[in-house]
């Protein structure tokens, strides 16, 4: 079985377990027959651990006071950053850096080849022949 169509079925699985509905018996041989015996056995154990991960876990509801000291502490602290003269991450000017960082190599990568090319031309003798006279001779 490939791996998005098993996110996709635990997907699924997960998405009916939030809201309450149990997985019918044999639910594996029912709505999966074009799976393999081998990859039945696997999806059931998968489910069967979600199941009981899910029969464990119980909400968590903090208490009024925590959320509030919480929210209380976090806008302090943003308060502490504005005033110290943080700038909250930018996307748009952080790709407009990474643009300007990558044209800057290029223009310089390309600036050292042409460099590299006209030192190369000038150090090449002026009647630079790579073929011997005497080879080019008719014979």
């Amino acid at each position: 079985m490939d791996s998005r169509q098993l996110k996709d079925i635990l997907a699924m699985h997960a998405d009916q377990l939030l809201q309450g509905k149990q997985r019918r018996q044999r639910r594996t041989d029912d709505d999966y027959r074009d799976l393999s015996p081998q990859d039945k056995d696997e999806l059931a154990s998968l489910l069967n651990v979600a199941e009981r991960v899910k029969s464990t876990l119980k909400p968590v509801h903090p208490p009024r006071r925590f959320e509030t000291r919480l929210k209380k502490e976090l806008l302090t602290t943003a308060h502490q950053y504005r005033a110290e003269g943080y700038t909250p991450p930018d996307p748009a000017r952080d790709l407009l850096i990474l643009l300007a960082a990558i044209f800057g190599f290029i223009i310089a990568l390309a600036g050292v080849l042409l460099a590299w090319q006209i030192r190369r031309r000038q150090s090449r003798p002026p009647d630079f022949n790579p073929v011997p006279e005497n080879l080019t001779s008719p014979l």
